[in-house]
């Protein structure tokens, strides 16, 4: 055994190439942060596994796209925990590499000699958000279509061959089964591919200048026995473990979402991305108009290229917090916005209007055809009713019209023309009738809720007339 265990060994350069690659020192004060690209490693194995074994039940068309993945879930042995695995570990990759990317910028840890370490794990990052972008059309429901329109849609910014792209991302003018099979492969033979060499690459350069670790590293360096294998490889192993058991109970006892199939009528459905793309999505709603390609295209791409360029900003080998106070408040405010950009889309994204808010009492006949012009306005799009049914904070809660003392010729005039009544009302203007002007104005004044309480209606109920409490 002895014999053939050397014979290996000597086979494998184990002891000349491997051994020493392995072995090689790392710096002192090492924490858990800096065992995140090893559990990234490990899982983009986890997912290529389990992508290959849903491949052989996966139908890359719109005829059975969606058929194959009820039929993964409901038929195929531990199909249902399988999707699951694949589903929220692609979420944790994500995750993961994102708080990868922080630790390292605050660590300084993109600095000489490691510069094109951080340009290589920034392509990684990348390639991981490809893989959200063509992985979530393939279920083919109502999702992935309307999500996959949209996000196509943002090359038809980019200056000159705009048009171009959108088209070659689609495999034609609209998301069709070109556009299925286009992103299957992608997601399945490309991206794959670039991620294998990006994260060889990745790990090479590692070594070869080492983990930066914590800013004090550098000072600490001299009298370090830990080594990259076993004592990082073993730092890396418990904390994969612990986020794969995370991922287990994830898929145990929360389904991957699945909507109606892609193309179902849904006239009040609303186009929403994964929520890792939620930033961008809201980002879109800042600039309108002849100014959106600022927030499809200049932020973004700009964003990307300041990542791809950041170690050659500054040359100074200084990492301490310290010694960069305006990148590290730059940081912090990039990453608070992008949060809160991301919290609002989400918020924004949830479901409205299933519930009308009326006073606590019998309505009037006028009230109630008020109540029923709300509906048929969807003026809960924009307006709450004590926060209720509605998109909070798009436009005022109405149940401050009595509080404010609101009278029946400026609530009529603010939404005949809102601009007439303050110029800095964006409401925009609505084609209504007198009669549907007056008898909203009605159910708006009915909103008395401090002196007769709160009732709420489900919005079918108001839609066909009727006033049952619920």
């Amino acid at each position: 055994m002895s014999r053939f265990g050397s014979y290996m060994r000597d086979r494998a350069g184990w002891d000349k190439y491997l051994k020493p690659f392995l072995e090689k020192p790392l710096l002192g004060n090492l924490d858990w942060s800096l065992t995140l690209g090893s559990v990234l490693a490990i899982l983009f194995v986890v997912e290529a596994l389990t992508g290959m074994v849903l491949a052989m039940y996966y139908n890359p068309s719109p005829e059975y796209a969606y058929q194959s993945i009820n039929y993964i879930m409901d038929d195929v042995f531990m199909g249902r925990i399988l999707r699951g695995i694949h589903h929220w570990g692609a979420g944790a990759m994500v995750i993961l590499v994102v708080i990868h990317l922080i630790t390292t910028f605050f660590y300084g840890a993109y600095k000489a000699p490691r510069e094109f370490t951080w340009v290589i794990g920034v392509f990684l990052f990348i390639v991981t958000l490809g893989f959200g972008f063509t992985g979530y059309l393939l279920p083919w429901d109502q999702k992935a279509y309307w999500a996959t329109v949209v996000g196509t849609s943002i090359a038809k910014d980019v200056p000159f061959i705009g048009e171009f792209i959108t088209k070659m991302l689609r495999g034609g003018a609209e998301v069709s089964a070109l556009t299925l099979t286009r992103f299957y492969a992608v997601h399945m033979l490309i991206l794959p591919a670039l991620l294998a060499v990006g994260i060889v690459v990745h790990i090479y350069l590692v070594r070869v200048h080492d983990i930066a670790g914590h800013w004090t590293s550098e000072k600490s360096k001299e009298g370090k026995t830990a080594r990259f294998y076993p004592d990082q490889v073993f730092n890396g192993a418990i904390a994969f473990i612990l986020v794969f058991a995370v991922i287990i109970l994830m898929s145990i006892f929360v389904d991957p979402p699945l909507e109606n199939v892609a193309l179902t009528p849904e006239p009040d459905y609303l186009p929403r991305p994964d929520w890792y793309f939620m930033w961008l999505y809201k980002l879109l709603t800042f600039f309108p108009g002849d100014l959106e390609f600022i927030g499809t295209l200049v932020i973004p791409v700009g964003g990307v290229l300041i990542l791809f360029l950041l170690p050659f900003f500054n040359r100074m080998k200084n990492r301490s917090p310290a010694d960069r106070p305006i990148a590290i408040a730059v940081g912090i405010a990039i990453i608070v916005g992008v949060v809160y950009a991301n919290l609002i889309g989400m918020a924004d994204s949830q479901t409205y209007g299933d519930v009308v808010v009326v006073p606590d009492r019998q309505l009037t006949q006028t009230e109630m055809k008020g109540a029923r012009i709300w509906v048929e306005k969807d003026c809960s799009y924009c307006h709450s009713v004590l926060g209720r049914g509605g998109r909070r904070g798009h436009g005022p809660d109405l149940s401050n019209v009595i509080a404010k003392g609101r009278t029946r010729e400026w609530l009529i005039a603010s939404v005949k023309d809102p601009q007439l009544v303050s110029e800095w009302n964006i409401m925009p203007k609505y084609e209504n009738t007198e009669e549907e002007l007056n008898v909203l104005t009605d159910y708006m004044l009915s909103l008395d809720l401090k002196k007769y309480g709160m009732k709420i209606i489900p919005r079918e109920e108001i839609a066909k007339g009727t006033e049952t409490e619920k």
